[in-house]
C-alpha cells in the first residue's frame, strides 16, 4: 500500500477501537453500583401544629351576666388608657371566629362595678371574635385590691355555651411601672404581687400562658393575650 493509505488505515482503526472501548465503559461499569433508597415526601405535607390549652381558673364572686356588648368598657373612668387584644385559637392553633368573650376587672381604685354598692357597668364588656379570632377592648389598667395581685377575669362562649373561665395577669415589672404613675401613684404599689398571690402561684409553669404581653408608652398601655380552647 502507498504510505499515505497505510497512515489513513491506522488512524481509522484507532478511532473505531476507541469508540467501542468508550461504549463498553458505559454499558458495563468496572465496579458494581451501590444502591441508596430514596424516600419521597409528598409536597404540602407538614407536621401538625398543636397549641397548649389555656388553664381554667376560678370565676370569683363578681361576675355579672348580661354583659354589655361593646369595645370601650371605661364609662369615663379615670386611669391609664389600655388596649386589650385577645385571640381565640383551637388546639390546632386555628383561629376561632364568632366566639363570645366576656371580660371584667376593677377600676383604678380596685373596685368592681355593680357589686358592693357600686353602680354602673364600668370595666365590663363582651364582644364576638372576628374571622381571625380576635377582639379588642379599650379600657384602663386595672387597680389593685388588698387580697389579690392585679388580674383580668374572662369567659369564652362558643355557640351559646360557656367553654372557658379564667384570669389573666401582667408581670410584676409591668404593674410596678404603671402603679408608680398617674392616678395610681397616690395608692402606691399593690400589697400582693404575683409571687405572693396564691391563685397565680397555683398555676406553676402554666402561669406564662396567662401572663399578658405588655407594651407601655406615654399615650397608652397595650396588652395581648391568647385563649386556646380544648
Amino acid at each position: 500500500f502507498p504510505s499515505h493509505d497505510i497512515a489513513r488505515f491506522i488512524a481509522t482503526h484507532a478511532c473505531i477501537s476507541s469508540s467501542r472501548s468508550s461504549s463498553r465503559s458505559y454499558d458495563r461499569p468496572s465496579q458494581p453500583l451501590e444502591y441508596s433508597p430514596t424516600f419521597l415526601i409528598p409536597i404540602g405535607v407538614a407536621e401538625a401544629k398543636s397549641c397548649t390549652s389555656t388553664p381554667a381558673m376560678t370565676e370569683g364572686p363578681y361576675y355579672l351576666s348580661n354583659m354589655p356588648i361593646r369595645s370601650d368598657i371605661t364609662e369615663g373612668s379615670p386611669g391609664s388608657k389600655t388596649i386589650i387584644t385577645f385571640t381565640v385559637l383551637d388546639k390546632k392553633c386555628r383561629a376561632v371566629p364568632n366566639a363570645q368573650i366576656d371580660i371584667w376587672h376593677t377600676n383604678a381604685t380596685g373596685e368592681y362595678s355593680g357589686v358592693d354598692g357600686n353602680s354602673g357597668t364600668f370595666m365590663r364588656g363582651s364582644q364576638v371574635t372576628n374571622k381571625n379570632g380576635k377582639v379588642t377592648f379599650t379600657s384602663i389598667f386595672p387597680g389593685w385590691y388588698p387580697a389579690r395581685t392585679m388580674h383580668i377575669h374572662a369567659k369564652v362562649w362558643v355557640n351559646g355555651s360557656e367553654v372557658l373561665t379564667t384570669q389573666f395577669f401582667t408581670s410584676d415589672k409591668t404593674t410596678t411601672k404603671v402603679y408608680s404613675t398617674g392616678v395610681y401613684k397616690s395608692r402606691g404599689q399593690q400589697r400582693v404581687n404575683n409571687a405572693q398571690d396564691g391563685i397565680y402561684q397555683s398555676l406553676g409553669e402554666s402561669a406564662k400562658l396567662l401572663t399578658l404581653g405588655s407594651k407601655i408608652t406615654s399615650k397608652k398601655i397595650t396588652l395581648t393575650g391568647t385563649f386556646v380552647l380544648s
